[in-house]
C-alpha cells in the first residue's frame, strides 16, 4: 500500500476549473473532478485505505527531481534507474474536447506498473468498473473514462493496473469523455496545454528580490484560480491541519472575499499586460447580485454560492487529524476587516488605472460598512467569539477614507470621513495596550500579527510609537527564527506553526520601515517553508520542518509577492504604502 505523502511532497496541476496534487512519487493523491470543490474521487490525501489513487511505479528507479517549465503547469518527475533517467509528465488538457488528468510515461528499459483506483464521495463508495475495450475503462459511480495506449487490466474489481512494457513511451487520459483519443490528439492536448499557460504567464513581469519565488508564487495562484468565473480558491484541499491530531481542520475550497482581495492587492503590484484584477470585482459583483440579502459574505462557492452547511466524513484523516468535513458555516459571520480589505484592494486598482469599475458595487460596501463599524465582529482570524478586533475597526477605517476620494456626493463624502473619524477615536481609546501597541482587541492586552498591515495600508507611519510598540511586542511573543505566530482568542496559537501570511506582512512592514536587512531575513525564512517548487501551506513548523494547514496557500502567496515586491520597491526608494 502507497504512503501518506507529507504536505511539503504535494504539487499540483491545474486547468483552471479543478486541480490534481501530485506527490514527488508520482502518486495522485486528491482530485475532484470537473470543479474543484466536487466531490474527490482520490483521496487517500485524507485516508490512505479508503481514498482512491493514481500510483506509478518504475522497476528499481529512484526519485530524482520535479519541475515546471518556465510559464507552464506541466509536471515532470524525474526517476532515475541505474544511469538512466526516466519521466512522468502530468498536465490537466485545457482547448480540447478532452478534459481530465493527462499523464505521459517515458520508456524505460524496465518498464512500469501504473494503479489507478477511484472511491466515489470521497472514499465513502467503491467504483464499479467497466471494460469498455482493452485500452479503455469506465467508472460507473464517478463517471470517468481511463483511455491508455497500454492495455489496461481490473484487479480486484475495484483497480484498474497499467502495465507498459520496457521501451515503449506511453500515455493514460482519465477523463470525463468516451470518446478514445489518438496519439494525435495526445499531442494536440499537450500543445494547447503548453501554449495557454504560455499565455497566462506571460501577463506579468517582475525583475525584482526573490524573483523565482514570485513566479512560482504567480503560477500557483493562477492554478486555484477558476478560469469560468474570476474567483480564487483559498486552497485546494480540505481538512489539512492547522495542529496534528487536533480538530483545526477546514474545507478551503472556496473564495474567501478577504484573501481574494489581497490576492488582487498583490497582481495590482506587478506590471501586467492585461487588467487581471479586473475579475474579482467581476465575481464580487456576480455574488452580490445572487445573494442580495446580504452585502458581502466573507465567501463564496466559485460559482457565486454561498455555503450554509457542514458536513463530517468517516475518515481517518492526514496523520489522524479530525474531523475530516466538507463545506464551512464562516459565511454566517460578520467580518468587518474582509469587506473592508475588499475597498482597499480597491483603491490599489483605481489608483493603477486611473478608472473606478463597479462604483455602485463598491459605494455601496462603503455605505454598509459606515453602518457597521461599531459592531462587534469575528476578526479576521473567523473566531467564534465576537469582539471589537482592531484589525475590523483600522481597515475600515482606511478604507472609508480611500472610497471617499471616488464619491461625487459631497454629502456622502463627509458621512464617510466622520466615520473614519469616529473609527479612529475608538481606536486610540479602546484599542489600544497599556504600553501603547495595538490591541488584538478592544480591552485586550495582547497585540496580533495582522496589525503589520496598519503601516502598509497607511493607517500609521511605520515608525510611529504605536507601531514600534506592535512590533516589540511581536517580536518578544509571536517571534521565533524571524517567523511569526497570530493570537487567536480561543485556542493557543503557539500550537500552531508560523502563521506564513502574517510573517510575509512583517517584512513588508519592516521593509516601509527602512530596516531592509531585517526583512530580507523574514523573507528568506519564508522561502524555506516552501517546498521545492514553491508552493506554500498555511503555517509551518520550524521545529519538526513540516507544513501543517491546507494545501496550497494562495493567501501566503499573496503576501509573498507584496513583500518582496515591497522590499525591492523600498529598496530604491519608491514608496509601497497604499494611500
Amino acid at each position: 500500500m502507497h504512503a501518506q505523502p507529507r504536505i511539503e511532497d504535494l504539487a499540483l496541476i491545474s486547468d483552471k476549473n479543478t486541480c490534481a496534487i501530485i506527490d514527488k512519487n508520482a502518486t495522485v493523491h486528491w482530485y475532484c473532478p470537473e470543479r474543484f470543490d466536487s466531490e474527490a474521487v482520490m483521496s487517500s490525501l485524507l485516508d490512505v485505505k479508503k481514498g482512491g489513487y493514481w500510483s506509478v511505479a518504475f522497476a528499481d528507479a529512484t526519485y530524482v527531481k520535479r519541475y515546471f517549465g518556465e510559464h507552464d503547469s506541466y509536471l515532470r518527475t524525474i526517476f532515475s534507474i541505474g544511469e538512466e533517467q526516466v519521466a512522468v509528465t502530468d498536465c490537466m488538457p485545457v482547448g480540447t474536447a478532452w478534459k481530465g488528468i493527462l499523464r505521459v510515461f517515458s520508456s524505460s528499459s524496465k518498464g512500469l506498473t501504473s494503479k489507478l483506483k477511484l472511491s466515489a464521495g470521497y472514499g465513502e463508495q467503491s467504483d464499479q468498473l467497466m471494460r469498455i475495450t482493452e485500452n479503455t475503462v469506465y467508472f460507473q459511480r464517478s463517471k470517468l473514462y481511463l483511455h491508455s495506449a497500454a492495455q489496461l487490466t481490473i484487479v480486484d474489481h475495484e483497480t484498474v493496473v497499467l502495465t507498459v512494457i520496457p521501451e515503449q513511451d506511453c500515455w493514460a487520459l482519465l477523463t470525463t469523455s468516451a470518446e478514445i483519443p489518438t496519439k494525435a490528439d495526445i499531442a494536440i492536448m499537450l500543445a494547447h496545454t503548453a501554449d495557454y499557460w504560455s499565455e497566462i504567464g506571460r501577463h506579468f513581469s517582475y525583475q525584482g528580490l526573490f524573483h523565482q519565488q514570485v513566479h512560482d508564487s504567480l503560477r500557483a495562484i493562477q492554478q486555484l484560480s477558476c478560469g469560468k468565473t474570476g474567483g480564487v480558491l483559498a486552497a485546494a484541499t480540505t481538512s489539512l491541519p492547522e495542529v496534528l491530531g487536533g480538530e483545526r481542520n477546514y474545507d478551503y475550497r472556496y473564495v474567501w472575499v478577504r484573501d481574494t482581495a489581497l490576492i488582487t492587492g498583490a497582481l495590482s503590484v506587478l506590471d501586467g499586460e492585461i487588467r487581471a484584477e479586473y475579475k474579482f470585482l467581476d465575481f464580487l459583483s456576480k455574488a452580490m447580485e445572487k445573494n442580495p440579502d446580504k452585502c458581502v459574505y466573507p465567501l463564496y462557492t466559485i460559482d457565486h454560492e454561498t455555503i450554509d452547511h457542514l458536513t463530517e466524513l468517516d475518515l481517518r484523516g492526514y496523520d489522524d487529524s479530525r474531523p475530516v468535513q466538507i463545506g464551512n458555516i464562516a459565511a454566517e459571520q460578520l467580518q468587518l476587516d474582509a469587506a473592508a480589505s475588499v475597498l482597499i484592494a480597491c483603491q490599489m486598482i483605481y489608483q493603477k488605472y486611473n478608472d473606478t469599475p463597479h462604483w455602485p458595487l463598491i459605494r455601496k460596501i462603503t455605505n454598509f460598512i459606515s453602518k457597521n463599524w461599531q459592531q462587534p465582529d469575528n476578526g479576521i482570524w473567523e473566531e467564534g467569539k465576537e469582539l471589537h478586533y482592531t484589525a475590523g475597526k483600522v481597515f475600515s477605517a482606511r478604507a472609508l477614507e480611500m472610497m471617499s476620494r471616488y464619491s461625487d456626493d459631497p454629502a456622502e463624502i463627509s458621512y464617510w470621513l466622520e466615520q473614519a473619524d469616529c473609527i479612529r477615536m475608538f481606536v486610540r481609546e479602546k484599542c489600544m495596550t497599556k504600553d501603547g501597541a495595538f490591541a488584538n482587541y478592544a480591552g485586550s492586552q495582547d497585540v496580533d500579527v495582522s496589525a503589520a498591515l496598519f503601516s502598509i495600508w497607511g493607517y500609521c507611519e511605520a515608525n510611529s510609537p504605536e507601531m514600534i510598540a506592535t512590533a516589540s511586542h511581536l517580536e518578544r511573543s509571536y517571534q521565533k527564527s524571524n517567523l511569526y505566530w497570530r493570537s487567536l482568542v480561543e485556542f493557543d496559537s503557539q500550537q500552531e506553526g508560523a502563521f506564513l501570511a502574517g510573517t510575509c506582512w512583517m517584512a513588508h512592514h519592516y521593509a516601509i520601515a527602512g530596516d531592509f536587512n531585517k526583512s530580507e531575513q523574514i523573507l528568506h525564512a519564508v522561502a524555506a517553508c516552501s517546498t521545492d517548487l514553491g508552493y506554500f501551506s498555511e503555517e509551518y513548523d520550524p521545529v519538526n520542518k513540516i507544513m501543517l494547514g491546507n494545501f496550497d496557500q494562495t493567501f501566503v502567496h499573496s503576501s509573498f509577492i507584496c513583500a518582496a515586491n515591497g522590499l525591492t520597491c523600498e529598496m530604491k526608494g519608491i514608496r509601497t504604502v497604499v494611500r
